[in-house]
């Protein structure tokens, strides 16, 4: 009974067991294909990548010494070492050119510094409003907005003589001063002049409180074909008539006369360097040296911190210094004064193409 009950339930499990694998069924290949979709089809496209044109770099701006044959080879070899630093290290190319033409006259061109001569130079500054041009020893020109002028009217030597005559009053007890010239040339006429002038201008009637009396300032000029005997003569005439400081214009004497004057305990003053016979006596030296204005004008006209269309003269400096002569506060009075005098705001009365006294 058992064994039939057993073999009862295992024909019950096979005979499920088939109808289970029957619901399943297999699969055919038809529909295996119909649930596949289709790839779609690939094409190839070029990719099209643009041509870089290459764009070339700008140059920088520039900057030109301007030195004409016949400039001044050592003035034009100076500036250009001077004013290399100030030109590029502004970002500008800094060239030397003998000359430009109208083509040369492009927006990059910043700054034109020439150097007398150089024909035609307010043509081109006319031509080139936005290009600042600086001139240098011109004379004839008329400044313009971009046009500005150092020295046009030469060194001043009425306003040499003339703070040299005030120096020399300052220096000299009693006001007992003179003034060694030039008597043919228009530049020694004005030294002299300007320097009696600046004499009065410091002491007024300069009247001495001992003797000897004399009329001061003294002066004493010859031609520049004056012989050594002859210049040892104006100095024997200063001594005489006992003058204290004298001031010797460039070109009168020599070093015969400063020997003589420097014997008798004379102050000079004068200009460059004072031969080694005469520094024990020699006050100051009068220099008219363009190149720190220069400077000053190109660092400004490049930044745009001042202003073109001015006509300068070129400044007067006080060098080889004696502070033992021309103490410091003597140089401080002295200093205002030239400050004054170089800003027109001191006339030296003396007219230009003569060397005498203006009417």
């Amino acid at each position: 009974m058992r064994f039939c009950a057993r073999t009862l339930l295992s024909v019950v499990l096979i005979a499920c067991l088939g109808w289970l694998l029957a619901a399943c069924g297999a699969i055919s290949p038809t529909q295996v294909r119909s649930t596949l979709a289709p790839l779609p089809s690939l094409t190839a496209t070029a990719t099209l990548i643009p041509t870089v044109t290459p764009t070339p770099t700008p140059l920088p701006p520039t900057a030109v010494l301007l030195a004409a044959p016949g400039a001044n080879q050592v003035m034009v070899d100076t500036l250009q070492t001077a004013l290399n630093d100030i030109v590029t290290g502004r970002g500008l190319r800094w060239q030397v050119r003998q000359e430009l033409a109208m083509d040369d006259l492009t927006p990059t061109l910043r700054l034109v510094v020439a150097v007398s001569p150089a024909p035609g130079l307010a043509e081109l500054a006319a031509k080139a409003p936005e290009t600042q041009f600086l001139a240098i020893g011109f004379q004839g020109l008329e400044p313009t907005p971009n046009l500005t002028l150092v020295g046009a009217a030469g060194d001043r030597p009425d306003r040499q003589g003339f703070i040299a005559g005030v120096i020399a009053a300052m220096l000299a007890p009693d006001w007992r001063t003179g003034v060694i010239s030039l008597s043919d040339t228009v530049a020694g006429r004005s030294a002299r002049t300007g320097f009696l002038n600046g004499v009065k201008y410091f002491c007024g009637l300069c009247r001495q409180l001992h003797p000897p009396y004399y009329e001061y300032p003294l002066y004493f000029e010859l031609p520049l074909t004056a012989s050594s005997a002859e210049w040892q003569g104006a100095a024997n005439y200063m001594v005489d008539h006992y003058a204290l400081a004298v001031y010797v214009f460039p070109g009168a004497g020599d070093e015969s006369m400063l020997s003589i004057l420097v014997a008798e305990g004379v102050t000079i003053i004068s200009s460059g360097a004072p031969p080694a016979n005469a520094s024990s006596s020699w006050a100051l030296s009068l220099s008219a040296d363009p190149l720190a204005l220069i400077r000053d004008l190109v660092a400004g006209l490049l930044d745009g911190a001042i202003t073109g269309g001015k006509s300068l003269a070129v400044p007067i400096q006080f060098t080889q210094v004696n502070p033992e002569l021309f103490t410091p506060g003597k140089q401080r009075l002295a200093g205002e004064i030239l400050t004054n005098l170089q800003n027109d705001k001191i006339d030296t009365s003396v007219d230009l193409t003569t060397g005498e006294n203006r009417p």
